[in-house]
């Protein structure tokens, strides 16, 4: 078991992490997994039986319960590499749950009914078990067993090349059409639930930081988009040190932590193979370039610096009245220097102030303009439209605004609160 897997086992034990994941990557961003009601399985699978003996053991395994009875296994594989057999193993190991859960429904039903028998109560006896299928198996009619699921978690570095359902393990070349269709419609296709980390394409819908861990995950081989998300994104940096370590841990990023956490920077740990991720070379880019600019400031303040010195050198040896003209003359040059330079600043930033108050008023008209495609826009939802400040808030509305269906949807998943008149 390698250090990557072992790390995010760990990072997703935490059953906040663990219910987000599921909520952002299977029910789309919908809080079905409760984490208060997680609890932690053991994730080996077995099944003893004299000479039979079968044992799996999975990576994570948590059951969330309901009203203190009823529950649901919630199990997890994660997988750098593409498994072939990955249909066939998690319906073993989900056949295997069934089966503890069988055995553990054919014990209690024994115990129940050794107790009536002891007790005397012949009358409870003959009829807890029904009939003879119930007595000779232990299982009664109304026994139920609790639903197992289980998300393949794919964080590798290539596509997905395996496949993904039972009926793609099984061959049915050598039949005819008819008798393909006819067995397909008797053997259960057993899908993967399936989340590809490097192609997911909702990352908003998760609430916490898996979002941008996902994220700078995504973008680990494109020094344009790492640069791009690094610089405008603030939010990737609110993450935890856990976070962040488990981060380095799936990039082979070696900066990140002294980088962005500013800790120190861990010795004597083996070396892991690379992903061939670019974000220490972007790092390392956005680090030489802020060097490059601070020896550039450095050097106008030292020329300024010499300039006055100079000037005053040169006043000493001049008559007192001359030397005071040529101070007086040119403390207003300078006075003018600066005056024009202040003024071109103030400009310039003015000017970008109103070319990026533009730009986001632009984009909330957009997202204001695809919206009304849908019904009146409340006052409350333009309003917080109109003096939302964020860009990539405001990008990600005008996506989201292009593919819902309504404007109670829209609402609905920005969670912006709007009260209709």
């Amino acid at each position: 078991m390698g250090k990557k897997d072992i790390g995010l086992k760990s990072y997703l034990r935490d059953s906040v992490r663990y219910a987000d994941l599921w909520n952002g990557g299977v029910f789309q961003g919908r809080q079905i997994v409760k984490a208060e009601e997680l609890r932690e399985m053991t994730p080996i699978y077995s099944r003893w039986k004299r000479d039979e003996s079968v044992e799996r053991t999975g990576d994570l395994v948590m059951k969330q319960h309901y009203n203190g009875q009823r529950f649901v296994v919630l199990a997890l594989e994660n997988q750098e590499k593409t498994d072939h057999t990955m249909p066939a193993r998690v319906m073993m190991q989900e056949a295997l749950e069934y089966d503890r859960q069988i055995r553990e429904i054919m014990r209690e039903n024994e115990r129940i009914y050794k107790t009536l028998l002891d007790e005397g109560n012949d009358a409870a006896r003959r009829a807890f078990y029904r009939d003879e299928g119930e007595f000779l198996y232990k299982v009664r009619s109304e026994d139920r067993l609790f639903p197992v699921v289980t998300l393949v978690v794919y964080w590798g570095e290539k596509e997905w090349k395996g496949p993904v359902s039972m009926h793609e393990m099984i061959c049915f070349d050598d039949m005819d059409a008819e008798m393909e269709q006819e067995l397909k419609k008797m053997i259960p296709e057993y899908p993967l639930h399936f989340l590809d980390l490097s192609s997911f394409s909702h990352c908003e819908y998760f609430r916490t930081e898996l979002r941008p861990l996902i994220e700078i995950f995504q973008k680990r081989n494109s020094k344009d988009n790492i640069r791009e998300y690094f610089e405008a994104n603030e939010r990737s940096w609110v993450m935890d040190d856990e976070s962040w370590e488990l981060l380095e841990q799936l990039t082979g990023s070696r900066r990140l932590e002294r980088q962005f956490r500013q800790r120190c920077e861990r010795k004597g740990e083996e070396e892991e193979e690379k992903m061939g991720c670019v974000i220490d070379e972007v790092l390392e880019e956005m680090a030489e370039e802020r060097a490059i600019k601070m020896v550039e400031e450095r050097e106008k303040e030292i020329v300024e610096e010499c300039a006055i010195k100079i000037a005053e050198e040169r006043a000493k040896e001049i008559a007192e009245e001359r030397a005071k003209e040529i101070a007086e003359e040119r403390a207003k040059e300078i006075a003018e220097e600066w005056a024009i330079k202040i003024a071109e600043e103030r400009v310039t930033k003015l000017a970008e102030e109103n070319r990026v108050q533009v730009t986001l008023a632009a984009s909330a008209e957009c997202v204001l303009n695809l919206l009304e495609e849908y019904g009146q826009i409340p006052d409350a939802l333009r309003t917080s439209i109109l003096e939302q400040r964020d860009m990539q808030t405001l990008k990600m509305w005008q996506k989201l605004a292009a593919r819902v269906r309504s404007i109670e949807e829209f609402t609905r998943q920005t969670e912006l609160q709007v009260q209709r008149g």
